[in-house]
């Protein structure tokens, strides 16, 4: 256990530094092997993620490579989360006192011409907000790949379900303050996923006039 928990330190502590400083990566972990025959691996690898960090706070790339982390960690994730979690444990996020998706759509269904449209809303419903947390899991992954092509398509595409839910909501006449904060949210993602792309373009014509 100590192991494992020493090289994913030392993992997150190089993928910190990012891909100008492999050099010093493999040289940590070569040296983490030695430390861990003393027996001492774990606050070997615990000074390297220290380090890594303090270096990361000096340069513009450490602070890029730790803006895009606290985004994909601290925003998209939780976020997919939370939609995951409405639709598959009834959290009841966007459907506040009325137990979630199935007792929204019930409080609904007592106007009686309307239970047609309540019977086939739940799975639509349920489908658009698997689409918005599936959307934010993707995004994540592609930023920190630094696919921006990508990036922006899926968010698009999360943007766009998270208006449809909007809308249907409105039309099926549930609450839709909660979705709307949650697509205010999604627009602010968007905004600051161009802000990082465009940082990244920054950096990138950066190194190569210093090439």
């Amino acid at each position: 256990m100590t192991t494992f928990l020493a090289r994913a330190m030392l993992a997150l502590a190089a993928a910190t530094m990012g891909e100008q400083r492999e050099g010093w990566a493999r040289a940590m972990a070569g040296e983490t092997l030695a430390a861990a025959a003393e027996g001492k691996a774990l606050s070997f690898a615990f000074g390297c993620l220290i380090a890594a960090w303090r270096a990361a706070l000096t340069s513009s790339h450490g602070r890029f490579l730790l803006t895009s982390y606290a985004v994909a960690i601290g925003i998209l994730l939780p976020m997919a989360a939370l939609q995951i979690a409405c639709v598959g444990f009834g959290l009841s996020y966007l459907y506040p006192g009325n137990h979630g998706l199935a007792g929204a759509l019930l409080d609904g269904m007592a106007t009686k011409w309307l239970w047609p449209f309540y019977q086939s809303a739940g799975p639509v419903l349920a489908l658009l907000q698997l689409a918005i947390g599936i959307g934010h899991v993707r995004l994540a992954w592609v930023m920190l790949e630094r696919d921006w092509t990508r990036a922006l398509r899926w968010s698009a595409r999360t943007l766009a379900a998270s208006t449809t839910l909007i809308v249907f909501m409105g039309a099926l006449f549930l609450n839709v303050r909660q979705s709307l904060i949650m697509g205010t949210v999604v627009g602010v993602e968007l905004a600051i996923l161009l802000i990082v792309s465009s940082w990244h373009a920054d950096l990138s014509r950066e190194v190569e006039r210093t090439a």
